[in-house]
């Protein structure tokens, strides 16, 4: 098997795994698009091996190492969005967590004056 046939099978399986995920809500479409355009970067290099080649020759590199050097370079983008949308969600949960607790505080507050003016002067 050649490393374009791995391509090319690595990218339709990429995206139709990734269209399945999303159509099933396991994968929200936020992360779909880079798993998307990750799986047709695959597709294109699978079906055209001769962008690969010339850039290869462009940067001096072996079509090996330039192969290597893109898919590397795919993931470290990729990986590097993901790990700022999970950074941001991250924020937004430490932001809520503390507004909760500021109303459950508040809360705390009223249900104890309102129990101390029920058992206020009775006869």
């Amino acid at each position: 098997m050649t490393a374009e046939r791995l391509m090319l099978i690595g990218g339709v399986s990429a995206f139709l795994l990734t269209v399945y995920w999303v159509r099933s809500r396991r994968l929200r479409e936020r992360y779909a698009i880079g798993w998307l355009l990750m799986a047709t970067l695959l597709l294109v290099c699978g079906i055209f091996p001769g962008i690969i080649m010339r850039g290869a020759d462009v940067a001096h590199l072996s079509y090996p190492s330039a192969v290597l050097f893109i898919a590397l370079a795919a993931m470290y983008f990729f990986s590097f969005f993901v790990t700022v949308s999970l950074t941001r969600q991250y924020r937004r949960n430490v932001r809520l967590l503390q507004e909760i607790a500021i109303l459950n505080s508040r809360l705390q507050q009223v249900e104890a004056r309102l129990a101390s003016q029920d058992a206020g002067p009775q006869r």
